[in-house]
């Protein structure tokens, strides 16, 4: 059983991680779909569900190339948003669950979803997605989602994605390489200068004090879309540590930065 100690760090970040998309989840299309500089498009609502049917469609085509004899029963949409993909999902296979961290997202999903009676949308606020049993997932879908997820979260979720993942199933994520350093942890973890005494004081006082000042110079009600990313090599190493397979890696920029990004194909 993990350390209570090593899990509330984690269970905090997750809760000001849901805060920020909640609050972004009042202006729900432009949050979760911007414009081509970052920027904040007024989509309508028909042209924001029109785009989910572009991707799901891509996706499938990829899927049927990839791995045609893979299942369409049950499918995952991690953060989902407000069912921009999972609408569309809905009519490739008998069920679709989508799953995002923000309450406020899932509200209006089901709002939006009303008439996809196959389309089932899920608050979740836990790193480890143990509301679903091992294997619970023919395919698993994740796109723009990822990279604005700090990697100590993420180390926790790409796991959790492949443990859901049934036996010969397919999990596709998206991820761009290392954008941005998780300040945080940076701020946390940096070396200790200064005097003999300060070097001497117990590394975990250091590291909790450090986290106390770090909230307190930032403000961090206001809501942010930071974007992160997780060099290719160490993303490989947690899939394979899960019990995943790679099965092919993409070249994909879809996250609009000049840092390489990648879709990861991965089964068990």
């Amino acid at each position: 059983m993990p350390h209570l100690h090593r899990l509330r760090p984690i269970v905090g970040r997750l809760k000001r991680f849901g805060r920020h998309w909640n609050t972004l989840g009042h202006d729900p299309y432009g949050a979760i779909l911007t414009g081509p500089g970052g920027e904040n498009v007024p989509w309508t609502e028909e042209e924001f569900f029109a785009t989910g049917r572009t991707d799901a469609t891509q996706f499938l085509a990829n899927l049927d190339r990839i791995v045609p004899d893979v299942a369409r029963e049950r499918a995952l949409d991690f953060g989902c948003g407000v069912g921009r993909v999972t609408r569309a999902l809905a009519e490739h296979f008998e069920s679709v669950v989508g799953v995002d961290v923000a309450e406020t997202m899932i509200a209006r999903a089901r709002t939006l979803n009303h008439d996809r009676p196959n389309c089932r949308f899920l608050w979740n606020r836990s790193v480890h997605l143990r509301q679903f049993d091992e294997g619970s997932f023919d395919v698993v879908y994740s796109r723009l989602v990822l990279q604005h997820i700090p990697p100590r979260l993420l180390r926790r979720y790409i796991p959790a994605l492949v443990r859901v993942t049934r036996r010969r199933g397919m999990l596709m994520f998206q991820l761009p390489d290392v954008i941005a350093e998780d300040s945080e942890e940076a701020f946390r973890d940096a070396a200790v200068v200064g005097n003999p005494l300060k070097r001497r004081l117990p590394r975990a006082l250091v590291r909790a004090y450090r986290l106390a000042k770090y909230r307190f110079l930032v403000d961090e009600s206001a809501p942010r879309m930071l974007m992160f990313g997780m060099p290719r090599d160490s993303v490989v190493s947690l899939v394979q540590r899960a019990g995943g397979q790679i099965v092919t890696i993409q070249p994909d920029q879809a996250h609009g930065t000049d840092a390489p990004g990648f879709e990861y194909w991965v089964t068990k």
